[in-house]
């Protein structure tokens, strides 16, 4: 039966550009734009999706989903977010909370749309299915709850954020009989441990096991106790909520204890009616395959599967590579259960990681090379270009998607990029010092970057992607050096200087220089507004000095009065990109540290600090910035540990 999809966009290129993107991939797809209309159609009809912007009319996206998860007929509704306005760590989590898997912020691209609609239908049509014991861990551990899950038979297993931390032997016998057949303590010990109903402790306590045994012991039984039991489908169930906890504690992870099950017990999974369903359909890498792949400590033989799998070749030609097909089918099981590896019904490319990432499988990235770890690209930049791309084209009037008899996208991005080398500010717009007027300015300008829309960098691969953003980098900072009166009358100043030194010009290297440290001090005295005119004639003198530019981009940020214009705070994001592009000095890394670190990305905010680090180790700003982000998870750590030990 074709899946029925609820698609909830109010912006309506982008809406049908999706809409019919989706019809193109075989899903029958109802397109509304507000919130009103979303709580209508759910209460005509059936869906087995909602695909939800969260900046909707009359009723927001967010109102949406939480009236939703109050409702008992669509409390359990996959829903996937698309949203340009609600973006970090914060928001994604409080989704999550809401039972959303794949948050996806503008502008995502066509492969993690696509992975997220494919890979929500597939985990809704398994669990609708007998649901396994693998099936509830992998929910509760991609969920991270805390509770206690109960089984047909023994001790109950607590689990904290997810993972399972240890097991209650309180009145079960199933541990000490484990510890008898292990030859560990006698039957006569054993009977006395149960007679005394105490926990596991006390067996050290007692002298029958030392501490380091007992934590050996605990890990090893309840590792089997799960796995012996992934596969069965009745007698369990999971208790949300606060759980009791019993020493020693042993955190189990989750996809090491799943990848080891696959490995030594592959006949336990069901592989089989994995293999017949899948077989012939073509497995991807998806981005959460680079947050589980390094809790795995995988063999050579499933690495170089894993390096044979492109996109291009079916699951049953992967399998079959393998050195045991069984064995390989339940290792891409394994995968699949924990959402790194998604099916796609045509070839399709390997997602990359979302994220700074210096080793996979734990070990250096071959791709990466030694002295270029500041290497930034199109995902790095991917917050910073999103809006600004709205901001560029404005509310209205956005371009829609090209037909198939149309030039591509991707030809006039490079036809773009060709035309802006060697060209002076005013040649960009076609335009001269003479005829130049600011409503010809604007018309040009907007002419020129209306079909750069979020929509449209989907279809562009990742090294285009770069060139798109380096023309709208450049476009834009010749509009705004052309709108502004001052910088207007310099840059006139600068074409017009045939030389330099006594003659009465102004030596604009030295004049650029004596700008840019006086910006340098009053932004050290926090008076941004004479930091701001200071460091924008130094960057109007220096266009490609990555300093100045990174500078200025730092000044407009922190200024308060940029604080509420969002319209500033782009300016600074694209100015800190340009920085990036033509220079990859120290100071913009950690500057765009900052600026995530504001928004409570601190994992992004981490390896931005890390890149200012590798060029200069002492720049100021990004050990400050690590140092903060260092201090936060010791606290968390502490209240972590706290909830635990009360």
């Amino acid at each position: 039966m074709t899946a029925q999809l609820l698609l909830a966009e109010d912006n309506e290129p982008l809406s049908r550009m999706l809409q019919k993107f989706l019809a193109g991939q075989g899903y029958e797809v109802l397109a509304v734009k507000t919130g009103l209309e979303v709580l209508q159609s759910l209460n005509a009809g059936r869906y087995d999706l909602l695909i939800l912007d969260l900046r909707l009319p009359e009723l927001s996206g967010a109102d949406v989903l939480q009236k939703l998860r109050k409702s008992k007929k669509w409390a359990d509704l996959p829903v996937i977010v698309i949203t340009g306005v609600y973006k970090g760590d914060k928001y994604a989590e409080a989704a999550r909370r809401l039972g959303v898997k794949h948050y996806l912020e503008k502008p995502f691209t066509q492969q993690a749309f696509i992975t997220a609609v494919q890979t929500t239908l597939q985990d809704t049509a398994v669990s609708k299915g007998a649901t396994t014991l693998l099936d509830l861990l992998v929910d509760i551990y991609e969920n991270g709850k805390d509770g206690v899950l109960s089984l047909p038979q023994g001790s109950p297993v607590a689990f904290l954020n997810g993972e399972p931390i240890c097991f209650l032997t309180r009145e079960s016998a199933d541990f000490p009989d484990h510890l008898v057949t292990r030859g560990k303590i006698t039957s006569s010990d054993r009977k006395s441990f149960l007679a005394g109903g105490e926990e596991r402790i006390r067996l050290t306590q007692a002298g029958l096991l030392t501490y380091d045994e007992l934590v050996e012991e605990s890990r090893h039984f309840l590792t089997k106790k799960l796995v012996d039991a992934l596969e069965v489908k009745s007698g369990i169930s999971f208790k949300e909520g606060a759980p009791p906890l019993e020493s020693p504690l042993v955190p189990i992870s989750i996809p090491h204890l799943v990848y080891e099950a696959s490995k030594g017990r592959s006949s336990q999974l069901d592989s089989k009616a994995f293999m017949e369903r899948f077989a012939a359909c073509y497995p991807a890498r998806t981005p959460q395959f680079f947050r589980q792949a390094n809790l795995v400590t995988m063999r050579s033989e499933d690495i170089e599967l894993l390096e044979l799998m492109d996109g291009q070749k079916t699951l049953g030609q992967l399998s079959a590579m393998g050195t045991t097909p069984p064995e390989a089918a339940a290792f891409f099981y394994f995968l699949h259960s924990l959402g790194m590896l998604a099916m796609h019904t045509i070839p399709t490319a390997n997602s990359i990681a979302d994220f700074p990432q210096k080793d996979l499988f734990n070990r250096p990235l071959e791709e990466i090379a030694a002295d270029d770890g500041q290497a930034v690209g199109f995902d790095d930049l991917v917050e910073e270009l999103s809006d600004s791309v709205e901001l560029a084209v404005g509310n209205e009037g956005m371009a829609s998607p090209l037909s198939s008899d149309e030039i591509g996208f991707e030809q006039a991005v490079q036809r773009d990029h060709a035309f802006i080398k060697d060209k002076n500010y005013y040649e960009l717009f076609g335009l001269s010092p003479n005829s130049f007027s600011f409503n010809a300015l604007k018309e040009s300008y907007f002419s020129k970057t209306r079909q750069y829309t979020p929509e449209k960098f989907m279809e562009l691969s990742g090294a285009t992607q770069s060139i798109a953003q380096d023309v709208l980098a450049v476009y834009s900072n010749a509009y705004n050096t052309l709108s502004s009166v001052v910088a207007k009358e310099r840059y006139d100043e600068l074409l017009n200087a045939d030389r330099v030194g006594l003659d009465g010009r102004q030596d604009d290297k030295l004049q650029a220089k004596i700008q840019f440290q006086s910006g340098k001090v009053f932004l050290e005295m926090g008076e941004f507004e004479n930091a701001r005119k200071a460091l924008q004639d130094s960057f109007t003198l220096e266009p490609d000095n990555p300093l100045h530019c990174a500078y200025l981009a730092w000044a407009i940020y922190n200024d308060p009065a940029s604080k509420s214009s969002k319209t500033a705070q782009e300016k600074a994001r694209m100015l800190l990109a340009k920085s990036v592009q033509i220079g990859k000095v120290a100071e913009a890394f950690a500057f765009r540290g900052w600026m995530l670190l504001d928004e409570g990305r601190d994992g992004l905010a981490e390896g931005e600090f890390q890149k200012a680090l590798h060029i200069n180790p002492k720049e100021s700003h990004a050990v400050k910035g690590l140092r903060q982000i260092t201090e936060k998870r010791e606290a968390e750590s502490k209240g972590f540990f706290r909830k635990i030990f009360g």
